[in-house]
């Protein structure tokens, strides 16, 4: 092959992937994103025109009448997602924990009810919106106290907002705690 053959076949492989990569390949993923918009432009919750949250990212509930969330060790910030990821066997876990899991039987259930793991771990990346149907339940006599609200109304909200495994298949069933949170609002209103 001749240096000017080559040059012309490389020349053209570089146009070609220019245009693959710099439009045909962004424009294609753009168009796929707007099949699921929603979940593109990050899941935003708007109440009265103003951004709450996110359903795919957790946040940390402090007022007593709200459900609580998982822990999170990074204070839910989505630029540094991550959990500590310590061992089971790791002594920090273990004090944390127990620290962690007395804090809330105290505040939410005082007797001999276990509290649901996913009220004292993280997730994997600290950010996990869910908890499970259980955990919320587990908080429901506290939040009666708390609100006023009726335990069936509470009970009925959960079930309301408790979304089923994937396909019945896959995963657990799991409960949004901000739009679990903001229903809650709505009947206190």
């Amino acid at each position: 092959m001749s240096v000017k053959k080559n040059v012309v076949t490389a020349v053209k492989l570089i146009v070609l992937s220019l245009l693959i990569f710099s439009i045909i390949y962004p424009l294609l993923l753009g168009g796929v994103g707007q099949l699921f918009a929603d979940k593109a432009s990050g899941s935003i919750i708007y109440q009265n025109g103003k951004a709450v949250g996110s359903r795919l990212i957790g946040q940390n509930f402090v007022s007593d009448s709200y459900f609580i969330s998982r822990p999170s060790s990074i204070n839910y910030d989505a630029s540094t997602s991550g959990s500590d990821n310590l061992a089971a066997s790791n002594p920090k876990l273990q004090q944390r924990i127990a620290a962690d899991s007395m804090k809330i039987k105290v505040k939410y259930q005082p007797g001999n009810r276990d509290v649901p793991v996913d009220l004292i771990t993280e997730s994997g990346s600290a950010l996990d919106p869910h908890i499970s149907p259980e955990a919320a339940y587990f908080q429901v006599s506290y939040l009666v106290e708390q609100t006023g609200i009726s335990e069936s109304t509470l009970n009925s909200l959960i079930e309301e907002h408790t979304e089923s495994k994937l396909l019945g298949l896959f995963g657990e069933s799991r409960v949004n705690v901000l739009e679990l949170n903001l229903a809650l609002e709505e009947v206190l209103d």
